[in-house]
């Protein structure tokens, strides 16, 4: 049995007095239990999302192998009025409502999209090969916004229906907002 204490204790490089603590732009922060969920910031990917995430998010956000549920509560606390965390995974579904319920904010977390919201802005933080099979199992959107991240600079820059608006690098890794507006 993985003691994940121990293994966020050893690689969380904010993890303090039990917890990971997440600082945000501003003054807004908020913390996260260990668990088996992927996001205790070890990753520079994480933090390239964090960082590109927008300073005032509104409308409906999906985050789409949400993990330990890092970039879905700090979603929420830069403002988005609804917060929809999927994976496949039981465990980092699990892990996530924990961390939303410690932090006290109202996010849906579930393998499944509930309902589908228009215009989102989406989420995804994972290797490139595992984006492209999430991307394709999701409805298509008339109109988004996407943050993606997980590629390596030596792989070419991804391809998504819309245009690319910004690029970011941070410790070897890319990370690129997309947006389609429906004509």
């Amino acid at each position: 049995m993985i003691d994940w204490k121990e293994q966020w204790e050893l690689h969380a490089p904010t993890f303090k007095e039990g917890y990971a603590h997440v600082k945000l732009k501003g003054n807004l922060s908020f913390r996260m239990k260990p668990g088996p969920g992927f996001g205790d910031l070890s990753h520079p990917t994480t933090r390239l999302m964090l960082e590109m995430l927008p300073d005032k998010i509104e409308g409906t956000v999906i985050d789409v192998g949400c993990g330990s549920g890092v970039l879905s509560l700090a979603a929420k606390l830069l403002g988005a009025n609804e917060v929809i965390g999927i994976d496949i995974d039981e465990g980092a579904i699990r892990h996530a409502k924990e961390n939303a319920e410690l932090n006290g904010l109202d996010c849906y977390f579930g393998k499944k999209l509930p309902s589908l919201p228009q215009n989102p802005l989406i989420l995804m933080n994972m290797i490139s090969s595992e984006q492209k099979i999430a991307w394709s199992s999701l409805p298509e959107f008339k109109s988004y916004r996407l943050i993606v991240s997980g590629y390596p600079l030596n792989e070419k820059e991804p391809h998504f229906n819309g245009a690319l608006i910004q690029k970011g690098v941070l410790e070897g890794w890319k990370g690129f907002l997309f947006e389609k507006i429906s004509s």
